[in-house]
């Protein structure tokens, strides 16, 4: 059920009209069955992976926090001597439970997802050395939202050990955690604390509030539809002939697919979290004008902003606090003299594990592990250039000795540049097929008649409406970098608020990419 379908909206419609006349202690069941049916309707059977992670992630927190409330109780009678190796005791016992779950969890998300990806690993090497496969090839379905219901499991029962959090002891609380359905299919990623205390909330409908989540929910929707479903008809016939491209039009196509895939993510994620608003719970925004970042780091911390705070969390500060790395940090501490290098050096390690499952997150590719590490080696070099950086910009014979305008959109431009060159990456179907199209740009071809031509679904209006779109979104996001939010000033005034609810509704049906004759434009990031 694509959440842009009319289907769907026939459901969050029936939805949200059980949700707000059932007595208000009972609405979060309404979500549940709302959720499951939703799942249900996507996955039918393989509903059960979900499912059988959230028993997993029940049964060990509650081992875990039983675990923990024992100490709490025997600890008072005993010696401090005592407590510190009961302690100690208890935390191998969560730390064995934890690992237990966590290896099942991610299995269940390796086995469905990557099991060829390393079967073909496999028999790459017998080739080599028996001359034959060993391992066979297999057709396994995935259930929706895999990637992202395991990530959240995990993060659960990791905030469970840390004792951030208690145990859920109503296993349908945590599976409405689990599958809750507005962030299910794309993210993003919330927490289980901030989430479970809004589902316990009693939500009363409130008119400005639900017509403002309605309004955010059309600006994906035109974000979407109208702009990203039209994009996707060029990128597509660049990235899927692009043997028959070559200087410009390649471009064409690389930029028409960095703005794709932003309108199509971004634009989905302001959709589910409209949807939610209309329930009246929150969930996180993804995206903060990542194209507007002066370096790498920042866009990453501007892109996908819930996928970086769960690798900082989950896979950065577990690495960095482990007992080899602080050996390994301790060593360099007496090494290296330079404070900066001796505090840099330990983390490289840490972010190369975050780039390597941040690319395999992606899919089962080579291609998304060469995506991962691509990032790395950037962010690796500006943390080993970053004094010499700094002490060229600080030279008064350089820019003045300080950053200027010009300066700062030359950084805004070249980090546009390396991410470009990264989704470009990220789109192609293969690393072959990524170097044969940068190879291509040193062809000086201005033409894109034939581009244009083979477009047939796109015609001259098209065009000057994808160009439209774009500038708006581009002065929109430029104001808001300037500090002035766009879309609360439009929900300010009953007036606007209504002129926009009307103008892209009508944006929606006249121009978004549905129907007979178009082809449907799968959301980028629900195949994840």
């Amino acid at each position: 059920m694509s959440i842009t379908s009319l289907a769907f909206f026939a459901f969050l419609a029936v939805s949200l009209i059980l949700y707000y006349i059932v007595p208000k202690k009972a609405q979060w069941i309404i979500l549940l069955a709302g959720s499951l049916f939703f799942f249900a309707y996507a996955s039918k059977l393989l509903i059960l992976y979900m499912i059988g992670t959230t028993v997993l992630i029940y049964g060990g927190a509650l081992f875990i926090q039983k675990f923990n409330d024992d100490f709490k109780s025997k600890k008072k009678e005993l010696t401090k001597e005592e407590r510190k190796k009961l302690k100690a005791a208890v935390k191998k016992k969560q730390h064995a439970v934890l690992t237990v779950i966590v290896i099942l969890c991610v299995g269940i998300l390796g086995v469905l997802k990557y099991c060829n990806f390393f079967g073909d690993i496999v028999n790459g090497i017998s080739e080599m050395t028996l001359n034959k496969a060993i391992v066979p090839t297999f057709n396994l379905a995935l259930p929706i939202g895999i990637s992202y219901y395991t990530l959240m499991s995990v993060s659960y029962i990791v905030d469970v050990y840390r004792g951030t959090i208690t145990a859920e002891k109503n296993p349908c609380r945590l599976l409405l955690f689990v599958c809750y359905f507005p962030h299910i299919t794309e993210g993003p990623f919330d927490s289980y604390a901030k989430l479970n205390a809004q589902f316990r909330e009693h939500h009363h409908f409130n008119y400005d509030s639900f017509i403002n989540a309605l309004c955010l929910l059309l600006v994906g929707l035109v974000k979407k539809m109208v702009l990203a479903d039209r994009l996707a008809y060029i990128s597509n016939e660049v990235f899927d002939h692009y043997t028959n491209y070559s200087g410009f039009p390649i471009i064409v196509g690389m930029l028409s697919w960095a703005v794709c895939i932003y309108a199509d993510f971004s634009g989905c994620i302001d959709i589910v979290r409209g949807v939610s608003r209309m329930f009246g719970v929150e969930i996180a925004d993804n995206f903060d004008r990542p194209f507007f970042s002066h370096s790498i780091q920042e866009f990453w911390r501007r892109w996908h902003i819930t996928l970086g705070s769960w690798l900082k969390n989950y896979i950065f500060y577990p690495v960095s606090l482990s007992k080899s790395e602080k050996a390994f940090s301790k060593k360099i501490n007496n090494i290296c003299k330079n404070t900066y290098y001796s505090a840099t050096i330990p983390t490289l390690f840490p972010l190369l594990c975050v780039w390597l499952v941040m690319g395999i997150w992606h899919g089962a590719s080579w291609k998304y592990v060469v995506y991962g590490l691509y990032y790395f080696v950037i962010i690796f070099f500006g943390l080993m250039f970053e004094p010499i950086f700094s002490k060229i910009l600080k030279d008064k014979k350089v820019l003045g000795g300080g950053y200027s305008k010009a300066f700062s959109l030359f950084q805004i431009l070249r980090t546009d540049l390396l991410v470009i060159i990264g989704l470009t990456m990220f789109r192609a179907d293969t690393l072959s097929q990524f170097g044969s199209m940068i190879k291509s740009l040193a062809t000086i071809n201005f033409n894109i008649s034939n581009l244009m031509s083979n477009c047939i679904d796109l015609h001259k209006l098209d065009y000057v409406l994808i160009l439209f779109l774009v500038v708006v979104l581009f002065v929109k996001e430029f104001i808001e970098e300037k500090g002035k939010n766009v879309d609360s000033w439009v929900t300010a005034n009953s007036f606007r608020r209504w002129i926009w609810v009307t103008l892209a509704i009508i944006m929606v049906l006249l121009l978004g990419i549905y129907g007979t004759g178009y082809t449907e434009q799968v959301s980028v990031y629900a195949e994840f």
